[in-house]
């Protein structure tokens, strides 16, 4: 019976990331990644929204991970434009951080232990910006 189920366990898929339309926005590639749920924002577009500490412990005694972002130039040099942009992207103010991205760009966001990078194509703009406790991704 253990040589069965053993068996059965190889067969069966893991738990796989989710499968998202490359031709979804940023702001919806980005979330499957960091498993960001949707929200509602008063313009209509897409917006996406998690927290950086969950569970009931953070919520009795606290906690601190450590978030960080990145925009940096893709992979083609000719695709770069002004590379200024990728400097002045992610800004700090008034316990908020947020950045601004305009593509093509590669958005780099790490929480924690998990770090994922997202391809911004050209045209695409969006927002992500951290506050307190919560993680969001905006369409522009």
């Amino acid at each position: 019976m253990k040589t069965l189920i053993l068996a059965l366990s190889l067969l069966l898929p893991a738990a796989a990331a989710p499968v998202v339309d490359p031709a979804a926005g940023f702001c919806a590639r980005m979330a499957a990644q960091h498993a960001m749920k949707p929200v509602s924002q008063p313009s209509g577009k897409p917006a996406f929204e998690a927290r950086a500490l969950k569970g009931l412990g953070v919520a009795l005694f606290g906690g601190s991970t450590m978030v960080g972002m990145q925009l940096s130039s893709p992979d083609d040099p000719a695709l770069i434009g002004d590379p200024a942009r990728f400097a002045d992207a992610c800004k700090l103010s008034a316990g908020r951080v947020g950045c601004r991205i305009s593509g093509p760009a590669v958005f780099e966001m790490t929480v924690g232990d998990h770090a994922a990078s997202t391809d911004a194509a050209p045209g695409e703009q969006a927002e992500v910006s951290m506050a307190k406790n919560r993680i969001r991704c905006e369409e522009r």
